[in-house]
């Protein structure tokens, strides 16, 4: 219900309300996803031992929903080879250290608007130093350390973004194989000529979601818009803050839901509301599937 201020008259909306309203704006195959991929970054350096990522390249998450460290830990991420046409690389975010980033901000989840850095070695050192009520949203875990690239699996290279293509991806599931991408939650990447992966990204999330060039070195990817993404290549990175425009626009909306306060009659509704919202879309789309 939307209510009247007493004092003010302004309208007040609750909480519960505008986040049901953020969720019908998510596309379809968005729904569920806690986390999409924001930005990345294309360096000229080389892999550093032990940690399967080029030196001074990057990959920004920005968690769009509450998301504890297990699930976190749970998602798989990585990047395709140059030419798009397999996947090259698959990481996991390290569930103790995002609980230790958890701890030091005395929370059990990680709020809306929260951003993620993977990078290299050359980057700096890795800081879980999150601490969003005081104004701190980001954490940046390096390869080899926060984040571990998977092992025992049959795709078993690093994160090297492609001049010529790339594509940057998480998925609710491990691949079981490099053309496997059917766990995929968020995706962008840029090529002139996409291979299968590059193309499987455009047809499910959106052509918009692969930008159609190649990138020289000392190149961003930057998603310019929200969960209607808008990708731009640029020289001048951002890594672990928003991308201005739009993009900064929604997160700073995410993030002024995820600290707003909430009565518990208002998180039942909206656990219930997003619940019967995914059913109904299942529904529709043919039923649920074991």
């Amino acid at each position: 219900m939307v209510k009247v201020g007493p004092y003010s008259g302004r309208l007040v909306i609750p909480r519960f309300a505008i986040a049901l309203w953020c969720l019908a704006l998510l596309p379809a195959q968005l729904w569920g996803a806690g986390i999409l991929v924001n930005e990345y970054y294309n360096g000229s350096g080389l892999v550093s031992p032990g940690t399967k990522m080029v030196a001074d390249e990057y990959i920004e998450f920005v968690i769009v929903q509450e998301s504890t460290a297990a699930s976190l830990a749970s998602l798989s991420f990585g990047d395709s080879n140059e030419a798009t046409s397999q996947l090259q690389a698959v990481f996991h975010f390290d569930q103790a250290t995002l609980q230790q980033a958890l701890d030091n901000a005395h929370l059990s989840a990680f709020l809306p608007g929260t951003m993620i850095v993977v990078k290299g070695t050359d980057l700096g050192p890795q800081s879980i130093a999150y601490d969003p009520l005081n104004g701190n949203w980001d954490i940046q875990l390096v390869a080899g350390q926060g984040a571990l690239g998977s092992t025992g699996t049959k795709i078993n290279g690093a994160i090297s973004v492609g001049n010529k293509g790339d594509t940057v991806w998480v998925s609710s599931s491990l691949p079981a194989r490099n053309s496997d991408t059917s766990g995929f939650i968020s995706a962008i990447g840029h090529t002139s000529t996409p291979g299968l992966i590059a193309n499987t990204v455009a047809s499910v999330f959106g052509a918009a979601n692969i930008l159609p060039t190649t990138i020289p070195t000392g190149t961003a990817v930057a998603n310019m818009g929200d969960t209607t993404v808008a990708l731009a290549a640029t020289t001048s990175p951002t890594m672990g803050t928003s991308n201005g425009g739009q993009n900064s626009l929604w997160i700073d909306g995410l993030r002024s839901v995820g600290l707003a306060p909430a009565p518990e009659p208002s998180r039942s509704m909206l656990i219930f509301g997003s619940s019967a919202a995914f059913i109904f879309w299942r529904q529709r789309k043919g039923g649920l599937h074991a």
